[in-house]
């Protein structure tokens, strides 16, 4: 990781905190259930104590946690300050840490007092994003000092968010070549865009992806006989026309 407040953390807080961000609703928000969380974020690792790892997430200034009423919430700080959210992203329906009253914690001293949370970005799925043209570009930029593909991670985020649609059982050869290049042309857009691009903000923006094909009728397979499958995702101009927006619903005239 590139935030070095994030790296004081223990290895399975900041893992934590990579999925925060993929269970958040477009404003950064999300209900605080540390045993909820603990089984989409943490399904291995039993014996974690997600409660505490939340209240480390809070202390080093990455997270609030707050209630309104009977509910209890987290806020993930600067949340809306880093995101792009598509236009067509639902709305929160959670109420905001203004509404609330949060929980004290325990603040830690990781570097200096001014230091902030630099959190992760997504892009997805923003039309006007000119990634690189050519499988050719994209191996010139995953030699540029970007974080390596984490291709498992990659295909269970898949599993998880997809898991009405065919799996790999096997993933090689030209399958691990265009997931590798599709991921240099996400970081490398980020880097362009003086956003982060380390490998949490390249996570987050594959789950949004994943999540954002979910939704669509044609690449789900609800209209027809056919449905997406993660090699045929990452093939170039499918990626591409995915971005695009070429695969939304669409109204009936």
């Amino acid at each position: 990781m590139e935030n070095e407040d994030l790296a004081e953390l223990p290895p399975v807080a900041r893992l934590l905190f990579v999925y925060l961000w993929m269970l958040a609703d477009r404003e950064g928000r999300l209900e605080d259930r540390p045993k909820r969380i603990a089984g989409r974020a943490l399904p291995y690792d039993r014996e974690v104590d997600v409660d505490d790892l939340l209240n480390q997430l809070v202390g080093a200034g990455f997270i609030t946690r707050y209630t309104v009423g009977e509910m209890a919430l987290i806020q993930i700080i600067n949340f809306a300050k880093h995101q792009s959210p598509h236009v067509r992203e639902t709305a929160s329906e959670l109420p905001g840490i203004e509404q609330g009253t949060t929980k004290e914690v325990t603040k830690h001293n990781l570097g200096s007092a001014e230091a902030s949370p630099r959190s992760p970005d997504s892009l997805f799925p923003l039309p006007d994003s000119l990634l690189p043209g050519s499988d050719a570009d994209a191996s010139v930029v995953a030699s540029n000092s970007l974080a390596p593909c984490p291709q498992q991670e990659i295909l269970g985020l898949y599993a998880n968010e997809l898991p009405d649609l065919a799996q790999p059982r096997v993933w090689n050869g030209a399958r691990e070549k265009n997931l590798r290049n599709r991921w240099a042309w996400v970081l490398a857009d980020l880097k362009k865009k003086d956003k982060p691009h380390d490998k949490t903000a390249g996570l987050v923006f594959f789950q949004r992806m994943f999540a954002y094909i979910g939704k669509s009728d044609l690449l789900m397979g609800r209209s027809g006989k056919w449905s997406a499958s993660l090699p045929w995702i990452v093939e170039a101009e499918n990626f591409a026309k995915i971005i695009e927006g070429n695969y939304e619903n669409r109204e009936a005239a």
